[in-house]
């Protein structure tokens, strides 16, 4: 083996260690023992409607511990490798120097990922307004080519600046019960609706290389974390997978504004 491949492999299991290191510990930070598992979310998201008989309650409704300890050295500084931080990121939302980071994985056919879109997202903006959260946005296209289209389609309508309005219009007609078809001419015609300026650019964008790859590479970053279902939520330090009420997200929010710091 060569010395540039023997590099590969070393960086490989080095990454590999550092991942399962994430997934341990964001499960021993849960807010609760309560909350539903990740494979569990995936069970209950596999519908594109919610429906309480799509396989348990997906909602993580657990109580945050109220004295939340400082995270470890090694916790901080691989959650914070996860954060974006980019202030011209254009799937993120709020002051890059915010309090509290929440990163969302979402699938854009996940019935709990438009319950949460359309109810706690806009409950969560006045922490957004005063500083006090950044959200950056993560696709998780796990149910099926239909989702990976759609996944791509926010890809090429973040590069121009419209995946915020991408993502609003997705969900609020899927909640509406008239969701989007997932073919490259509805998707163009969305693009169109939220007032994507190049369409034959979004068209291009929605089924390049670059977008197809990152839509993987989420995806595969995300799997490797042990986040397997959607929605799921990294709350500062704390992990939450399943539908997150407004009253959970205060609680989870609260209790990382009053963690100690590493």
């Amino acid at each position: 083996m060569n010395k540039n491949a023997r590099n590969l492999v070393i960086a490989a299991v080095v990454a590999a260690t550092l991942l399962v290191a994430v997934v341990v510990a964001l499960l021993l930070n849960r807010t609760s023992d309560s909350t539903p598992s990740a494979s569990d979310s995936a069970t209950n998201s596999a519908t594109a409607t919610p429906s309480p008989e799509a396989g348990g309650d997906p909602t993580a409704s657990g109580t945050p511990n109220p004295e939340p300890s400082a995270p470890s050295q090694q916790l901080k500084e691989l959650v914070q490798g996860l954060w974006r931080l980019d202030p011209d990121d254009p799937m993120a939302v709020g002051d890059v120097d915010a309090d509290v980071v929440v990163q969302i994985y979402y699938d854009f056919r996940c019935g709990y990922c438009a319950q949460a879109a359309t109810q706690t997202e806009p409950q969560m903006q006045h922490y957004v307004d005063d500083g006090t959260v950044r959200i950056e946005y993560h696709n998780l296209a796990i149910l099926g080519d239909e989702s990976v289209l759609l996944a791509q389609g926010s890809v090429a309508a973040a590069n121009q600046g419209k995946f915020l309005e991408y993502h609003s219009y997705i969900y609020d007609h899927q909640v509406a019960g008239n969701p989007v078809e997932a073919t490259e001419d509805a998707l163009v015609a969305v693009a169109k609706e939220i007032g994507v300026a190049d369409l034959d650019q979004f068209r291009t964008d929605m089924t390049s290389e670059a977008a197809v790859a990152a839509v993987a590479d989420g995806r595969t970053t995300a799997q490797n974390l042990g986040i397997t279902g959607t929605p799921a939520f990294i709350v500062g330090y704390s992990y939450l997978p399943g539908f997150v009420p407004i009253e959970t997200m205060d609680q989870v929010i609260a209790a990382e504004l009053a963690r100690p710091a590493a």
